[in-house]
């Protein structure tokens, strides 16, 4: 059975501001491990997952309450980010060539029937966790795994709640929808390189486009609608403020033209408008209409975007 995972909560008083702070338990944007024995917990088991700053109320003028969660995952704690498999915090990346072709470990084809061979890598970095001030301990809590039932057990738990509620709906249509956990930003970036997808070093995705990429205007609007689309879907991040009623996501900063870096200049920012027709957000704002349960607006000019509201099937 696997290890479970468990998350160890501090509260920190920290001063500066929170860019300071963030990089200090994040530095350089990167999740990084514990580099010795820490807190009982052997080297390479613990990263910092989540720092979350806010005012308090309680603390001196200038001081900034930090949240802080620490993710415990031992060898033999599977855990998955995106489709990778981790074990503990190790990357196991299943033996294959370029085409897709199976491996058994040793550079040979596997054996028809075998199960996929798995090569570790250690994709994290590591630091002194002992050197770093965590605040308050508040506790530690396991991530409890896999839950199973019968299929008994789960028709009395509908049973129990449509008593409760009086509701229940069961349908051959899917209704149920989760986004995912890992929502990278997205900048879609021109320049003389091969065009190509990456991440850069705070986990965004770049979408790399070639300026001589044939009808690279078209490309773009490719790129522009799929990353509407997974943002809508949870997939991806986009900028965005938002209220309880609707979103606005900001568009005119997700392309970026790096063609100026060769010459020692800086990169170009907010062209979106640069290469979209007039025409196209609407366009996107219908078509986008008819494939989700979404009400879409157009916010023109130079720092536009789309207006996002969710609909159910009675508005």
């Amino acid at each position: 059975m696997s290890q479970k995972q468990t998350i160890l909560r501090f509260k920190l008083n920290a001063t500066g501001n929170s860019m300071d702070i963030m990089s200090r338990f994040h530095p350089e944007g990167k999740t990084v491990l514990n580099r010795t024995k820490w807190r009982g917990k052997e080297p390479r088991s613990c990263g910092v997952t989540r720092v979350n700053g806010h005012a308090g109320g309680a603390v001196p003028h200038g001081t900034m309450v930090v949240d802080l969660e620490v993710s415990y995952r031992p060898k033999g704690c599977i855990t998955f980010v995106g489709d990778t498999k981790y074990d503990g915090w190790t990357a196991m990346m299943v033996d294959r060539m370029k085409d897709g072709t199976l491996l058994d470990g040793h550079g040979k084809h596997l054996p028809e029937g075998q199960p996929p061979v798995y090569l570790p890598f250690e994709l994290y970095e590591d630091i002194e966790f002992n050197d770093l001030d965590f605040g308050e301990f508040i506790g530690e809590s396991v991530l409890e795994g896999v839950r199973h039932q019968t299929y008994d057990e789960v028709m009395k738990e509908i049973h129990e709640q449509t008593e409760k509620t009086g509701r229940f709906n069961a349908s051959g249509s899917s209704t149920f929808m989760a986004p995912r956990r890992q929502r990278p930003s997205v900048k879609i970036v021109l320049s003389n390189a091969p065009s190509g997808v990456g991440r850069d070093g705070f986990g965004t995705r770049i979408i790399n486009v070639n300026n001589f990429t044939p009808q690279v205007q078209q490309v773009v609007l490719d790129h522009l609608t799929e990353l509407v689309n997974g943002f809508i879907e949870g997939r991806y991040s986009i900028k965005n403020i938002s209220t309880d009623d609707f979103v606005f996501a900001e568009l005119d900063d997700v392309l970026v033209d790096c063609t100026p870096n060769e010459q020692g200049e800086g990169s170009r920012f907010n062209i979106l408008h640069e290469y979209v027709p007039k025409t196209f957000l609407e366009d996107l704002a219908i078509k986008l209409m008819a494939n989700y349960e979404v009400e879409v607006g157009v916010v023109n000019g130079p720092k536009g975007g789309l207006v996002l509201k969710r609909v159910t099937k009675g508005d």
